[in-house]
């Protein structure tokens, strides 16, 4: 075996381990300088647009949060050309045949598939807004299935759950009646006639469903079952909601004021804040789960195509990757 230690054995070997790499890492080898990409002005603008801010009020968008985006999409938009993604696509193969009928001499009958054809030998699929944007969703799906990890069991989901509670529980409700008073039809009548009016409905005893006909017409209803502070914060305001949910059931109060008047309310039944069981939302945990574990994938696999190439942000212009 002695042939096994000679030099020229020996250097096969390395570059067989060299090959390797480069073929199953996506690495460049030792002293391969890396493809550069340059993410001009133009690019970061477009990123900028792309991440917000959704309203004028919302915050100016991170700026190295849009140069991240912008470098990573570049990246994506090149691995996908690399690996062809595009090719058997029905979405590319449209774009690029309507692009090149605009192209050809229409004095000659040409078929769908000699136009797309065309259009990849001109490169038309690598200046196109559209089609780039479906080959980054492409490799976006891509790496982020790329994990292959077994199905979680019930011990890891219900694991995911606690560490996620306030996620999953569910709010606590109140069921109410009201008898509602509108401030826009009394004026200045209205806090005198819901205080005559509570003391009435307190003394006699009156069922709330014949209390309600005593105040003035609500075109939501009267009658409120299994109310979050949301749906309340919703249909009446906040200031409604926080003093309904602090009521005790059983006895009328008041009154209470929302953005249409002044109510007098009733609370029927409080069902405390709850954290459901594992069987009611299983399938929930199981699904964001899951994304969690393909953002992971995409976060790691990002971090290994990028490694392959040089950046440079070039935010004066002049200059294309």
């Amino acid at each position: 075996m002695r042939w096994l230690r000679t030099p020229a054995v020996r250097f096969v070997a390395i570059g067989m381990a060299l090959f390797a790499v480069e073929r199953y890492t996506g690495a460049p080898l030792p002293g391969t300088p890396r493809p550069m990409v340059v993410i001009t002005a133009e690019r970061l603008a477009q990123a900028r647009a792309q991440i917000g801010p959704a309203t004028a009020s919302d915050p100016a968008p991170d700026e190295q949060g849009v140069v991240e985006q912008a470098v990573d999409e570049e990246v994506l938009y090149r691995e996908a050309l690399a690996r062809g993604l595009g090719r058997d696509d029905p979405s590319v193969r449209h774009r690029l045949v309507e692009k090149m009928r605009f192209l050809v001499d229409g004095g000659s009958p040409t078929t769908d598939e000699e136009l797309y054809l065309k259009a990849i030998a001109l490169g038309l699929e690598r200046d196109d807004a559209i089609v780039r944007g479906i080959l980054v969703r492409q490799m976006h799906l891509l790496l982020k299935r790329s994990g292959n990890e077994p199905t979680p069991d019930d011990a890891e989901l219900g694991a995911y759950l606690d560490r996620h509670r306030n996620d999953y529980v569910e709010p606590a409700r109140v069921s109410l009646w009201h008898v509602f008073l509108a401030t826009d039809r009394r004026g200045p009548a209205a806090e005198g006639d819901a205080h005559a009016l509570l003391a009435r409905l307190r003394e006699e005893a009156i069922p709330p469903s014949q209390a309600t006909r005593l105040g003035d017409v609500f075109g939501p209803g009267s009658h409120l079952r299994a109310q979050s502070a949301q749906e309340l914060t919703r249909l009446f305001g906040p200031e409604f909601a926080r003093s309904v949910l602090a009521l005790e059931p059983g006895a009328w109060s008041g009154p209470v004021r929302s953005a249409y008047g002044l109510h007098l309310v009733k609370v029927e039944a409080k069902e405390p804040a709850r954290m459901p069981p594992l069987e009611a939302v299983r399938s929930r945990v199981l699904a964001q789960l899951l994304e969690e574990r393909h953002e992971a994938h995409l976060a790691a696999a990002l971090r290994a195509l990028r490694a392959k190439y040089a950046v440079r942000v070039d935010e004066a212009g002049g200059g294309r990757g």
